[in-house]
């Protein structure tokens, strides 16, 4: 087990980056700081901020580390230059910039001494130093701050000075006390118990659901961190809940999303599919906040061109599959009115027949900064078959322009970090290369394809030998087409190089259903292949990137299609590398959907896995469907249309009975272990357990592993690397191959 443990440690090492912010530099008039002589710079400068994430064992926690680099850009290229070495700026848990660059926001948390609480503050720098810390619980206005992906929102102001910050938090409720306290019974009349609610410690209260829990109701904020003085916008709707807001290019007023939170509040992590729509709203007026979109769509992402004309943002139909090709949308913006939205991308009618063709745009979220500066192309991310590409969108000419497919071949990854002044940051990987910074200098309009990317930051890969590193490890994309419906679907496939036959063949569909794996660099997939496995990922029919016939192909065929494919991708990968499943340890695993494809694999093919791991599973959809927090899931996924107007008295429970994995646990003789994360309500933990106890019954080999802190992702850094130890663990002790190389 000491090898295992051996490369979870190593592989903890390898540093993600997860974000970037461009700052421009002054092209003339520049102080050298060594001599104080002033100079004119030849090529306009860049100062970039990056930030990477690290998993570290020994705090048990993700740490953030910011680098800075000076990038130059010619007409058409960048180069770059560190500046010093990088330092840790996990405290700041959000950070914002003047539109200059000269101000900068960081919102952190402490706990001071001889505190029970934490304390949430944010403090304010210039070049000057720390101008101001903003104490965000004594003015007693809200409650804990948003930073989540869904809600959150951390911006300066557009004005001159800066002195205004825009924030999300959680509405104010006055603290619960017992029938019974001593403050409640002795002193009912002390000014104190005004600000107190009696009897309500036990009130249930709807919250957002998956990752989202204690998030009831957002309230929007807006600090002076002049003088610490903070006003909440509460001039909306009260049937909303609002989020994601950005200031108006004029700074008079708000852009945000409003999630319709009546009859109920549906889960809102990785389904952009609720009920919302954009608004306006004028800050310091009483009027009330105005819809910009239609309603019946689920809109979110407003970005305001730089020069304040347009605003552009995603959307898509409320319901249906919890993920699919998004619309790009633009609204021509002045202060005195907002046009109709106008669909920029639509969602291709046709399916792609080549892999070049573009599928849709499969991507739910927008950087904050993604805008050329001729206020024209928007630069974003998407979803392209088993690759991230990041493409050119011409709001005008709606032309759709791939920007990363020249280095598509050695590097299939792609996300988007920042985009300022018509340069952009990028991270990049493959299965055997680590992430790394890319930028380049965005060309003129209609020449994008030229585009030439630089290497900037080699990240955990700039002390190692990299061509040495990936020449230890293979892999590539098969393309396999279903003949009965004529969709193909692709697997991934990673293995050792220097081995003739691997320990094992690990199969690994991915969740949703309706994700996609992309062909990047996954720490704990290159921990196995370091470890002599093969691993194989699926991207059956149904996952993103592939068109919408062959994402909708999936509704109503769950544990059937998808079951399907990857056990037709395994034996296609088995036949490429001449090994046969009686003479090979097949194993499985996977999370979520992942899990509910494993259990249905290990229970249909029963004589063919050694071994299988499942993390927080779906293994009966009946049961599962009056505890999470997307019951629609079940409705959609078995064919069916979710009535969220009038729900069910009766669901069909015998629909979603029958395509769960629970049906075919008679034949399951395959030893199974099961993770469970104990604050998932995606897949609340009583799925693994009615799995688990349905082994052991039959006497089946199961253990179950409970992780206190997780939720459904099992991400916590000491369970995450748990998890991962005794999964191998597990494998190696139900396989029959042994590593005699």
């Amino acid at each position: 087990m000491s090898d295992i443990v051996a490369e979870v440690l190593g592989a903890c090492n390898t540093s993600i980056p997860t974000g970037a912010h461009i700052i421009s530099r002054s092209t003339s008039g520049q102080t050298d700081a060594a001599n104080g002589n002033t100079s004119s710079l030849a090529q306009p400068s860049f100062i970039v901020h990056s930030t990477w994430s690290q998993r570290d064992l020994v705090r048990m926690e993700k740490r953030t580390t910011e680098k800075m680099l000076l990038l130059t850009a010619t007409s058409d290229k960048a180069s770059s230059l560190h500046l010093g070495i990088g330092c840790d700026v996990t405290d700041a848990k959000a950070v914002a910039y003047s539109l200059d660059g000269s101000v900068k926001a960081v919102f952190t948390k402490f706990k001071p001494k001889k505190a029970e609480e934490e304390k949430e503050v944010i403090e304010v720098h210039s070049v000057a130093g720390k101008v101001a810390t903003n104490d965000l619980a004594a003015s007693k206005r809200h409650g804990k701050l948003y930073m989540d992906g869904e809600f959150g929102s951390f911006e300066l102001s557009n004005s001159a000075d800066s002195t205004h910050i825009l924030y999300v938090a959680e509405k104010y409720r006055p603290k619960s006390e017992s029938f019974f306290s001593v403050m409640a019974n002795k002193f009912p009349e002390d000014p104190a118990m005004s600000d107190t609610n009696i009897g309500t410690e036990y009130v249930y209260r709807d919250d957002w659901g998956e990752q989202l829990q204690k998030k009831h109701q957002p309230v929007m904020c807006v600090l002076d961190w002049t003088d610490n003085h903070v006003s909440v916008l509460d001039n909306i709707p009260p049937n909303i809940s609002p989020g994601q807001p950005v200031w108006t290019p004029d700074g008079s007023g708000i852009v945000f999303v409003g999630y319709d939170h009546l009859p109920e509040r549906l889960g809102l992590v990785y389904c952009p599919v609720r009920k919302s729509r954009l608004y306006h709203l004028v800050v310091g007026e009483s009027k009330m906040a105005l819809p910009l979109t239609f309603e019946d769509q689920a809109a979110r992402c407003p970005r305001f061109s730089p020069d304040g004309r347009t605003l552009v943002y995603i959307e898509t139909e409320v319901g249906g599959p919890h993920f699919r090709a998004m619309r790009l949308m633009k609204i021509a913006w002045n202060q005195q009115y907002a046009s109709n939205p106008e669909v920029v991308i639509s969602v291709p009618k046709e399916s792609p027949t080549k892999p070049d063709d573009f599928p849709g745009f499969y991507n739910n979220a927008l950087p904050k900064r993604c805008w050329a500066s001729d206020n024209k192309r928007v630069v974003c991310s998407t979803a392209w078959r088993s690759t991230h590409q990041i493409i050119v969108v011409n709001t005008e000419t709606k032309q759709i322009t791939p920007i990363t497919q020249s280095l598509q071949s050695t590097l299939p990854k792609w996300d988007l970090l920042d985009v300022h002044d018509d340069i952009i940051v990028a991270a990049a990987s493959s299965p055997n290369i680590l992430p790394r910074l890319y930028a380049a200098k965005l060309p003129p309009g209609g020449r994008d394809s030229e585009i030439q990317w630089v290497l900037v930051d080699e990240g955990a890969g700039a002390d190692k030998n990299l061509e040495k590193e990936a020449a230890l490890t293979e892999w590539g994309i098969e393309v396999i087409k279903d003949k009965r419906s004529g969709l193909d679907y692709e697997a991934i496939w990673h293995k050792p190089s220097t081995r003739h036959k691997p320990l094992g063949v690990i199969l690994w569909p991915h969740g949703g259903p309706h994700s996609v794996i992309p062909a990047g660099f996954d720490i704990y997939a290159n921990a196995l292949v370091r470890l002599d496995y093969a691993v194989i990922f699926v991207n059956y029919r149904g996952s993103v990137g592939f068109g919408e016939k062959n994402l909708r192909s999936l509704l109503g065929k769950i544990g059937e299609n998808d079951v399907e494919d990857c056990f037709r991708a395994l034996d296609v990968m088995l036949g490429k590398w001449k090994l046969s499943m009686e003479e090979t340890d097949i194993l499985v695993q996977g999370g979520s959907h992942g899990g509910f494809l494993a259990a249905h694999l290990i229970g249909q093919f029963s004589h063919v896995f050694k071994a299988c791991a499942l993390r927080n599973p779906v293994v009966n959809i009946a049961s599962k469907f009056g505890t999470t927090d997307i019951p629609d899931w079940a409705y959609e996924e078995s064919g069916l249309r979710y009535p969220y107007d009038s729900p069910p008295t009766v669901p069909p429970y015998m629909e979603f009975l029958k395509r769960s994995p629970i049906v075919h646990v008679d034949k399951v003789r395959t030893p199974t272990i099961i993770m469970l994360g104990e604050k998932d309500r995606r897949v609340p933990p009583g799925q693994g357990m009615e799995f688990y106890r349905a082994l052991k019954l039959r006497n089946i080999p199961t253990k179950v592993l409970r992780y206190p802190e997780c939720d459904h992702p099992i991400a916590e850094v000491d369970c995450e690397a748990d998890s991962f130890v005794q999964m191998v663990h597990w494998f190696r002790q139900y396989s029959t191959v042994k590593n005699e190389e």
